[in-house]
């Protein structure tokens, strides 16, 4: 009976995998495509800078780097503020995994996308990243946690990946 319920199995996780792979192509095409529209509006209203900008601002000017992530395998957006987000904020800030958890942040998740990282009425430029090096991002990253650094460096959960309320 085991063996010929596995033989059974076989076409329909050949079916499964048919249909897994489309999808997982196209959902990866539809993100990519809807990140390059909002680097082009970005770029278009000039709100868009690259990575060499970035860092020359970061270390000049200091000011605040949110960074924007949609899940641990991205996408993740970097934006750039002269301001000093921590100051500003009259929410807590606290790690990117615990906000994305619960409803109890979204008043700063809210403030900060309306502030800094919406298309329409932010105020933060849009870093453009999508050639950077991992290794290069992560380096500036822990330049903005020594002592010394005049930037710092926040995560944020965009409002899109909080949990729903009942009844939405």
């Amino acid at each position: 009976m085991g063996a010929a319920m596995g033989l059974a199995m076989i076409p329909v996780l050949f079916v499964g995998a048919c249909l897994a792979i489309p999808y997982t192509v196209g959902a990866r095409w539809l993100r990519i495509n809807r990140e390059h529209k909002l680097r082009l509006r970005m770029k278009a209203c000039g709100r868009l800078i690259s990575w060499p900008e970035f860092v020359r601002g970061m270390r000049e000017q200091g000011g605040t780097c949110i960074e924007e992530k949609f899940s641990p395998k991205g996408p993740v957006r970097f934006w750039w503020t002269p301001e000093d987000v921590r100051r500003e904020s009259t929410h807590e800030i606290i790690d990117w995994f615990t906000m994305r958890k619960g409803r109890q942040h979204e008043p700063f998740v809210l403030w900060c996308r309306a502030r800094y990282t919406s298309a329409e009425t932010g105020s933060a430029v849009l870093v453009d990243t999508p050639l950077v090096p991992r290794r290069e991002i992560y380096s500036l990253w822990s330049e903005c946690r020594s002592e010394v650094a005049k930037a710092q460096w926040i995560e944020v959960a965009p409002p899109e990946i909080l949990p729903h309320k009942p009844g939405e």
